[in-house]
């Protein structure tokens, strides 16, 4: 048997042990609260990431579709330029052949000759004229109709100037929409870029504060677990302690307590089996069945 000192001792012991099992809890939940607030904000980081990947992404498909657009358009554009450098060799070659023609044919202009001479035939039909100034406007008349006929086929040549023209005017058109095209989606191009290098940036600023994030819940789980090894190994040494005091039939106050409580729900019981067979309860009884309804 232990002499009183000795359960003195043991006693002290044991209040002190669980002295620091209570504050080692106390740490353990603090250290538990933090790496919950920890986790919170590692996951609300986690879905920032995520929002911002799928932004990324939608810049780069918005980016690299404009960016298809351009080369495209370009290409387009360098077909045009093609086209209209050759248009514009072959009007300046038509319009060499014309002048060629009207300078061996001596005209100027076909057109004004055209106009001279239905002014002329106005002026011969309208006017009085003498015979013999009749006869004169007549020859000339004549030699004008006569000129005119020589350079008709200059019409075939203004008609084809004509189409040309047409088609160099509609080329011009065209370039200058694919100008407009290149810039516009250029324009937009840049902003998806710039739009993906700041999402990409951010997401490398989250990942290293989701990344900052884990090594200190990394520094608290292993707090944490040699706190519970600290505890597991106090606990066990209570237990000890409290098994070398019930051989010496100490009792503690939990054994109190338990026994109490133990007690209680008996008599709870016996209340309860009073009520169902319909026997009077005594003043115990009803202040154990108002105890029993608070609780």
């Amino acid at each position: 048997m232990l002499s009183e000192s000795e359960i003195e001792k043991l006693m002290n012991e044991i209040n002190s042990l669980k002295s620091e099992v209570k504050d080692l809890r106390t740490k353990l939940n603090g250290l538990d609260r933090k790496k919950e607030d920890l986790f919170r904000e590692k996951r609300k980081i986690g879905s920032d990431i995520y929002s911002r990947i799928k932004n990324a992404k939608d810049n780069k498909i918005k980016r690299d579709s404009l960016t298809g657009v351009i080369k495209n358009t370009k290409l387009t554009k360098e077909e045009i330029d093609s086209r209209i450098i050759i248009l514009e060799q072959e009007i300046k070659k038509l319009k060499e052949e014309k002048r060629k023609f009207l300078e061996k044919a001596g005209v100027d202009d076909p057109i004004k000759l055209k106009k001279s001479i239905k002014a002329l035939e106005f002026k011969i039909e309208t006017e009085g004229l003498s015979f013999e100034k009749e006869k004169e406007l007549m020859k000339v008349l004549q030699r004008m109709k006569k000129q005119y006929d020589s350079v008709h086929s200059v019409n075939d040549i203004n008609k084809q100037l004509d189409i040309k023209y047409k088609e160099l005017r509609d080329l011009r058109h065209q370039l200058e929409l694919t100008k407009k095209i290149v810039q516009v989606s250029a324009k937009e191009s840049q902003k998806h870029h710039i739009e993906l290098i700041e999402s990409n940036k951010e997401i490398d600023d989250l990942r290293s504060k989701e990344s900052e994030l884990e090594k200190q819940i990394s520094s608290i789980k292993k707090e944490m677990h040699a706190i519970i090894e600290i505890l597991d190994s106090k606990n066990a040494k209570i237990e000890e302690i409290k098994k070398i005091l019930h051989e010496n039939n100490v009792k503690l106050k939990e054994d109190f307590e338990k026994q109490k409580q133990e007690m209680l729900k008996h008599k709870d019981e016996e209340v309860k089996e009073k009520l169902k067979s319909g026997k009077k309860l005594t003043t115990e009884d009803l202040l154990i069945l108002q105890r029993t309804m608070k609780n």
